[in-house]
């Protein structure tokens, strides 16, 4: 039995396929990064934009809770008509924060999805 010189073999081919396969993976996880760093980016103007819309809110319902005192309405509804404004502006705040609150709960890991594919990629490799 003869065994085969290191010319014959076709090492050329194989090395070929397997850094065309790497370089293929590479591209692939590169291209999920970028995916995930655009919902990140996303995910945080809706958190900016939540945020902001609290704080107007709030502010609102306190300006409105002062201003409760200071009304000109009959002495029977003063308080009763700016009070209904001003909770009306507070839940309108609690709501805003309470979608915050989720939004900045609902997701603890950066990048999971490139980092569970790199990981089988490691254990495949």
């Amino acid at each position: 039995m003869k065994l085969p010189l290191l010319e014959d073999l076709d090492l050329g081919g194989t090395s070929g396929r397997i850094a065309e396969a790497l370089a293929q993976t590479l591209k692939d996880r590169i291209e999920l990064l970028g995916l995930e760093l655009r919902e990140d980016k996303i995910r945080l103007v809706q958190v900016l934009i939540l945020a902001c819309c609290g704080v107007v809110f709030g502010l609102l319902g306190l300006i409105l809770g002062i201003l409760a005192l200071l009304a000109i309405l009959p002495i029977e509804w003063r308080a009763a008509g700016m009070g209904v404004l001003a909770g009306a502006c507070i839940v309108a705040a609690v709501w805003a924060f309470a979608g915050l609150k989720h939004r900045l709960a609902g997701r603890k890991n950066m990048f999971a999805q490139t980092l569970a594919e790199l990981e089988k990629d490691k254990q495949c490799f």
